[in-house]
């Protein structure tokens, strides 16, 4: 089973990787846009907390981000001491784009299983993924 895991770690990182070339995003800048998933304003500290990066590499995908007009940076409205991240209109279109690609690219790799596995993968997956969050503490 690790060498399992491990072999579709790596596959997961490529398709990442494919993903966010087709969209002109850098690994980094894609993973953070999902975070966005609902368009709502993120506080940095939030952020910070979830992707699990040093502040100075944070601020670097960030700034990438902003150079390519997808975010916009402000101070909290409730409380001055606090950064918050927005998405622009085009942020919010490439995270549509990016939504749509997600899906349609999950989409093509279930329907290469054989026919008829499809529901005995995803509920084999769900109950590993249940697993996991037990064995690491976060249920």
């Amino acid at each position: 089973m690790a060498d399992l895991t491990y072999e579709l770690l790596e596959h997961c990182q490529e398709k990442r990787e494919r993903m966010a070339v087709k969209l002109n995003l850098t690994v980094a800048e894609f993973k953070l846009l999902r975070m966005f998933h609902d368009e709502k304003p993120v506080l940095i500290a939030d952020l910070a907390g979830r992707v699990d990066l040093s502040n100075s590499r944070l601020t670097r995908i960030l700034d990438g981000l902003e150079r390519k007009k997808f975010i916009r940076r402000a101070i909290g409205p409730k409380d001055r001491r606090t950064m918050e991240v927005t998405l622009t209109a085009d942020g919010k279109k490439t995270l549509k784009q990016l939504e749509t690609t997600y899906l349609q690219t999950h989409e093509e790799i279930v329907k290469l299983l054989p026919d008829d596995t499809a529901d005995t993968v995803l509920k084999a997956m769900e109950k590993l993924r249940d697993a996991m969050k037990l064995w690491v503490g976060k249920d």
